[in-house]
């Protein structure tokens, strides 16, 4: 029994708490004193001076231990120890040594009972923490009966000590809310929390040890150094079995941040000599107590050798740790999974940083790792969240000496540092390891051409290789621009902070006034990136606004100006006359001119326009008016600051009746039309222009469509349709009615006899209906909006109210969670996702007027309407075609409005390629089959009637009846042949290649045939030429082999024949997107400058081979990164090379991928050639992911895309991918293993091998923990299911233990408390606190990690979710819902 707990108890059997005895004190004890944290580097002392300098070890005169009790204390020997305080359950027991008590046997037999009794009851009360909050009473929430019956004791307990007649009179509501509320209270030194289960107490020293100063002058520990043999200043030795507790009696963890906040822990075990190996107490074992306080700890060995060694230091020595108490144990178990889980970490992150490893990437390694001093316990992902805080911090301390790449900008660790919430800066630091050092591979800066190297070396300044260029755009002002020429306004917030306007100097912004376009480009800043659900929200609203059409001022003039009309005129009517010539003030002006107009607001500059036609009134002879195309300035389009303050852009836009008076001069603008020698400029040297900005001097060279950012080639002029208005054509005004004519639908070829199917005499027939370049007539296929003929449809959830799931009420105190949910934000689920079109047949084609002009509300279709197979009533309709109908005889009127487009229809046997039927519908999304009918009435299927079976055959004659009155009937309906479009694949050049997956889509759309691709990792670009036999893989940096080409080498480093100029026909690439994602939280650190500048690297591969096209695919977060500035200059270089090219963003789910993944493409032709446009929608996807506007400084820019709200195939969801998957255990890892069953869906068949013994491949799952399980099987499967759905409950796990339930300590700002009372917070982070360590909670069903961090990640929304749990409808893990498994796609993928 130790020695101090017998003193206390003895004491304490003594006295009573209602005694005023007052506590007395020996003269001789030395008074306390406050010792200063010492380093190993300085204030050494000797031992023998160290003695008298001994304090005490118990808190007198301390009474910050316990202000509401006091502590009697008898007389003590000055050589001894003085008292030991244990707090056990908030009471406190002081003993007294006294050794010569006969009764001693007896008093030790009932401390220990009386202390075994305690710590039950202790341990007890704190594991039984969460009280049932809906009944008001204390039980925990849990599926143990046992456990009711102690915390429904301990309730009974409560209830029982009331002090007065009030308190048992206390409401119960107010009970409920007092129990609601969790005990609090914490060690006021070490700062755990009383109530914890996990607190262990010290019990008490070994037996005969001795204090710390007397233990080391112990003659088996003693080394002699030197001639004279003094004793080491500074001894070192090992101790073992050995506990740390603090001055209550808790044992303490070293790293709990105690040592660095200056809290007095102490230390007892078993001192062994320094050269000493075992680890085991002996006979050279010298017993030891209240070793302290310890005043520093760190952790060496890993960077000589492999194995730690974990050292404290005291006032007297330095210890190294060799085994702990039994006691102890937990607690160093818990710093040894810190100290390897760090080492695995830290060396893997430095040795293969360059490959940007993810987080999955740094789990696959943690897990095929073990911790030698635990028996080689495997590490696993919950270990990682545990110790994250920890692992975190050491990664930071790597990069201390490291400008260029820090290690805490790469994947893995953000993910981490998101996910748990870390906080860096906030805390002391913990003792950091020194780890074997790693030899980096270090990245090269970006290759450029020279017309690359002017555009981009404003922006990334410090990261373009200017070693090949002897010319180079300096960050100053050009000093021409008009801007340059202004004075400092001395108003803005810019020039108050300029030390000539008595400001403070620091900042280095121009004046507003005077905003150079290329200093614009320095001054740019990180865009604030918006997370996920706000830009879904802001989204809905953006879809409804109107583009403003208008030019941005009204033209106006007075009328002071003197006009004279030369010339005879070209034209007179009722009320103008027309002139080609006129003279303004003196000057001259014709027809063709270009003109500075003045604008109404003298903020906007003067319009640079082209006059078409000019004119006076008649009855005015001093007016003039002109009509003019009026030209855009590169600021006004997307290029915005970046663009040149020369370069006009035709745009179709027209001044019409402007007064010649607003004329202010002529202007001379010059058209550039590209060299006959383009393709071979590539790489060369640019000329450096500087002009003058008079402000009449400009150039065009390209065409922009405002809407959708697009820069095209100058379109040639059209002709003049009638030559009786030829003196007032414009061509922009002809382009824009001709635009504008092919969005009216109009009828051709009145059908003199009707058919039966339009009897009514109120319709007329008519052959085809012409929209949008498109012949609608009888026997096409037709798409038509959603809900067109009102079917039911067996995707859509009942449980939906207008695409939103309704949520249940649930007990609060049950799922503490679920508050976090919104019925309208529900990521993932597809309630919100529309029906795809209708399908329709065309039998006539009717319209309500009879003249020869029919508005376009008057035109009709009659049609067949044909079922899509959720239209039906078929069991299955997932596991049929995408593009299958049924056939049916219902004909019904459809006004034209409904109509979106044609459709390929055709009867199953008529489709041309029988042997390769799913290839050739695939080929075009737009082909739809059928095969057999449906019967709306039976509900039933049959076989397609005959007159059905002629659909879309194209040998049959083209329909009779064309204008001539005959009848046409339906028994043959057929539309012409589809006329095949054979291209002959591009040469491609892939760089960033990759494993191949942008080229493999480029090959299977039949336009590409890469033969060249350029990959820096090495596994890559093993598995690319695998995937690419005839490809020439450059395993290479794309630098130096961008250097080599420009130097003129035929060949790479490694022997491989470059591509020449000319050659590349198409080039593809994805430049790496770290620093421009939004989910990058370091993303303006210089490690993410480094990877943007492969953008500039990727331009100029463009600019040397000058391929025909160019496709550049990156994260949407391209358009915002640094206000757009990046996808400007891209842009802006792009035109410079003289090429066409526009941006979008599409999402990958409407193009049949089951995952929510949008991405900026941007797309660029070389002159002459046709800018391709954006491919329009297959698959419906879900509203709040399809939101593809941009903004960009204030501009709206769409895409060319059309289908916005619908398609023509339903939605790819999880179980059309993996239903077929077999189901595996947890754990499995079996490489291959067979399907066991035919492909079910569409996508199953689309992507599995046409090979029925393939087998299938990394079908694995890795081995989930047990709490892991438990929370998979606890996620309800109903769509938008996550972790805020699981409940707050300890439960049996796998493995026979039990998990806790999660501790809500304190209030919630933010979120405020439950409809209960009941707290919400789980950090004290929450209610404005810092964060602590000790607030952590593990082994809970809900993650302590997601409450913490919700509030400030969107609730983590999705995590957790049912989506990533779909996998445990495969793996046996839980049962699924199939409707739900049916329902959903991928968001994110996140690791469980």
């Amino acid at each position: 029994m130790p020695a101090s707990l017998e003193n206390d108890f003895l004491r304490n059997n003594g006295s009573s708490s209602h005694d005023n005895d007052h506590t007395s004190i020996d003269s001789s004890v030395s008074p306390l004193r406050q010792s200063p944290r010492l380093s190993t580097k300085n204030k050494q002392l000797k031992i023998t001076s160290m003695f008298p300098t001994k304090r005490s070890r118990s808190p007198v005169n301390n009474h910050e231990v316990n202000e509401n009790k006091k502590i009697k204390l008898d007389i003590v020997d000055s050589t001894k120890p003085t008292i030991s305080k244990i707090n056990i359950c908030n009471e406190n027991i002081s003993l007294n040594e006294r050794k010569e008590d006969n009764s001693l046997e007896s008093i030790v037999s009932s401390v220990e009972n009386e202390i075994h009794r305690k710590n039950e009851i202790c341990n007890n009360n704190t594991s039984d923490m969460n009280k049932n909050r809906a009944n008001g009473d204390n039980n925990l929430i849990t599926e143990n009966d046992s456990d009711k019956r102690i915390s429904h004791n301990k309730d009974n307990e409560l209830k029982g000590n009331g002090n007065s007649e009030k308190d048992s009179l206390q409401t119960e509501k107010d009970l409920e809310t007092k129990n609601n509320l969790p005990d609090l209270e914490k060690c006021k030194i070490c700062r755990q929390y009383l109530n914890n289960s996990d607190i262990i107490y010290y019990q008490g020293h070994p037996q005969n040890a001795v204090e710390e100063f007397i233990a080391l002058t112990n003659e088996k520990l003693v080394l002699a150094s030197g001639d004279n043999g003094d004793i080491m200043e500074r001894p070192q030795t090992n101790i073992t079995g050995f506990s740390i507790f603090d001055e209550h009696g808790h044992l303490c963890p070293i790293d709990g941040g105690l040592v660095e906040s200056d809290v007095r822990i102490y230390m007892s075990g078993y001192l062994k000599s320094i050269c000493s190996d075992s680890s085991e107490i002996d006979e050279e074992s010298i017993p030891v107590k209240d070793v302290g306080p310890i005043i520093e700890w760190f952790i060496h060995g890993f960077d000589g050798g492999v194995k730690n060694c974990i050292t404290l230091s005291t006032e007297f020595g330095e210890y190294n740790l060799l085994k702990p108490s039994a006691e102890y144990t937990p607690l160093m178990n818990n710093l040894y999974e810190k100290i390897w889980l760090s080492k695995v970490v830290v060396e893997y992150i430095e040795e293969y940083h360059y490959l940007l490893p993810t987080y999955e990437d740094l789990l696959e390694i943690i897990r095929g790792q073990t911790i030698p001093d635990l028996d080689n316990k495997i590490m696993s992902e919950e270990m990682l969240h545990k110790h994250a805080q920890f692992v975190c911090d050491q990664v930071v301390s790597l990069e201390a000496d490291e400008d260029n790449e820090p290690l805490i900008t790469l994947p893995c660790i953000r993910e981490l540092i998101k996910l748990m919430g870390i906080k860096f800066g906030k805390r002391k630091f913990r003792a950091k390891i020194v780890y074997k050092k790693v030899d980096k591979k270090s990245w090269t800066k970006a290759t450029t051409t020279p017309l690359v190297q002017k555009t981009f070396e404003s922006f990334f300044t410090n990261q373009l290789d200017k070693t090949n260029h002897e010319h180079t755009l300096r960050r100053k002002r050009c000093g021409v621009c008009e801007a340059c020429q202004l004075p400092d306004c001395g108003e803005c917030n810019a020039c108050r902070a300029m030390l000539k306007f008595g400001g403070h100097g620091r900042t280095k912004k121009a004046c507003v006034r005077r905003l150079c376009p290329n200093m614009a480009v320095e001054q740019a800043e990180d865009s604030e990136l918006d997370e996920e659900e706000d830009y879904q929200q802001t989204a809905d609203k953006r879809q409804f606004d109107k583009i403003d059409d208008a030019l941005p001022v009204k033209v106006t003039g007075a009328n002071c100006k003197k006009i004279n009309w030369i010339g005879e005129p070209v034209k007179v009517d009722a009320t103008k006359v027309y002139y080609e010539r006129v003279e303004i003030d003196g000057a001259e002006l014709k027809l063709g001119d270009f003109v500075m107009v003045e604008t109404s607001q003298s903020n906007i500059p003067a319009l640079v326009s082209r006059v078409t036609y000019m004119w006076k009134d008649i009855n005015n002879n001093k007016s003039g008016y002109f009509h003019g195309e009026v030209f855009i300035r590169a600021s006004d389009t997307v290029l915005g600051e970046v663009g040149d303050a020369r370069e006009v852009f035709l745009g179709d836009r027209c001044c019409h009746g402007a007064p010649l008076s607003s004329i202010l001069r002529k202007a001379c603008v010059e058209k550039r039309e590209p060299p006959k020698d383009w393709f071979k400029l590539g790489g060369k040297a640019v000329d450096e222009e500087f002009f003058e900005d008079d402000g009449k001097t400009y150039f065009y060279q390209k065409y922009y469509e405002r809407f959708t950012a697009r820069f095209e080639d100058i379109p040639v002029d059209p002709e003049c349709p009638n030559v009786l208005r030829k003196h007032r054509f414009c061509p922009s005004c002809e382009r824009k009615t001709r635009r504008d004519a092919m969005d009216i639908p109009k009828v051709f070829g009145k059908v003199l006899e009707k058919s039966d199917v339009v009897s009514e005499a109120n319709r007329t027939e008519w052959t085809s209906v012409r929209w949008r370049d498109n012949d609608y007539k009888k026997g096409c296929g037709v798409f038509l909006k959603p809900g067109t003929f009102k079917l039911k449809n067996s995707h859509i959830n009942p449980n939906t109210s207008n695409g939103r799931v309704k949520l249940e009420k649930v007990d609060e105190d049950v799922y503490p969670e679920y508050y976090r949910k919104s019925d309208n934000n529900l990521r993932g689920s597809n309630v919100d996702t529309g029906e795809p079109f209708c399908v329709g047949h065309i039998a006539a084609v009717a319209a309500a007027g009879d003249g020869p002009l029919v508005v376009p509300q008057d035109i009709y279709l009659r049609v067949n309407i044909l079922y899509r197979p959720e239209n039906t009533t078929s069991r299955f309709p997932h596991h049929e075609d995408l593009n299958v109908v049924y056939w049916s005889e219902e004909i019904k009127e459809i006004s034209f409005s409904n109509v979106v487009g044609l459709c390929q229809l055709f009867y199953v046997e008529n489709i041309p390629q029988q042997d390769s039927i799913h290839e050739w519908l695939e080929s075009d999304p737009n082909r739809i089959y059928f095969r057999q009918t449906f019967d709306k009435a039976s509900g039933q299927f049959n076989d397609v009637p005959q007159h059905a079976k002629h659909v879309g055959r194209g040998d049959r004659g083209k329909d009779k009846g064309k204008g001539k009155g005959k009848s046409s009937k339906t028994s043959e309906p057929t539309i012409a042949k589809t006329r095949e479009v054979h291209v002959r694949p591009l040469r491609t050049l892939d760089v960033f290649a990759g494993c191949g997956g942008l080229s493999e889509g480029l090959h299977r759309a039949g336009v590409a045939e890469c033969k060249w691709a350029v990959e820096n990792l090495e596994a890559a670009a093993h598995a690319y030429s695998l995937n690419n036999k005839n490809c020439i893989v450059f395993n290479e940096d794309c630098n130096e082999l961008l250097k080599d080409a420009l130097g003129g080498a035929s060949h790479s480093a490694r022997g491989l024949r470059l591509p020449r100029q000319g050659e590349v026909e198409l080039l593809c690439g994805g430049p790496p997107c770290q620093g421009f994602s939004g989910m990058n939280r370091f993303n303006s650190r210089e490690y993410s400058n480094f990877k943007n500048s492969l953008v500039a690297s990727y331009l100029s591969f463009c600019d040397y081979y000058r391929p025909k096209y160019f496709i550049l695919e990156n994260v949407r977060n391209f358009v915002a990164f640094k206000k757009g500035m990046v996808l400007k200059l891209t842009l802006r270089t792009l035109l410079d090379m003289g090429y066409q090219c526009t941006f979008g963003v599409l999402q990958a789910g409407n193009y049949g991928v089951p995952q929510t993944r949008r991405r900026l493409i941007i797309l660029a032709a070389a002159p002459g050639y046709r800018l391709p446009s954006y491919p329009e929608p297959t698959h419906v996807f879900s509203r709040r992911a399809c939101s593809l506007t941009t903004t960009i400084d204030g501009k709206r820019f769409l895409s060319n895309i059309q289908w916005d709200e619908s398609a023509p195939r339903r939605t790819c969801t999880i179980q059309d991918a993996m239903s077929d998957l077999p189901q595996i255990c947890n754990g499995a890892n079996k490489i291959e293993i067979e399907y066991g069953s035919m492909p079910e869906t569409y996508f199953q068949r689309m992507v599995r091998s046409r090979d029925e013994s393939a087998k299938l491949r990394d079908h694995i799952c890795k081995n989930m923990a047990p709490l892991i399980q438990a929370r998979i099987t606890r996620i309800p499967n109903t769509p938008g299911s996550d972790w805020r759905d699981l409940p707050n409950i300890s439960v049996m796990l796998s493995d026979g233990t039990k998990c806790k339930v999660l501790q809500y300590r304190y209030e919630d700002k933010k979120n405020g408390r439950s409809s209960r009372g009941a707290l919400r917070g789980v950090c004290a982070c929450a209610a404005g606190g810092t964060c602590s360590p000790h607030d952590k909670q593990e082994n809970t069903l809900i993650p302590w990690c997601l409450p913490h961090t919700a509030n400030r990640h969107n609730n983590w929304a999705g995590l957790y979710d049912w989506k990533c749990c779909a996998t445990a409808f495969r793996y046996g893990i839980g049962q699924r819902n199939q409707e739900s498994f049916e329902c959903l796609t991928v968001t994110q993928l996140y690791s469980l």
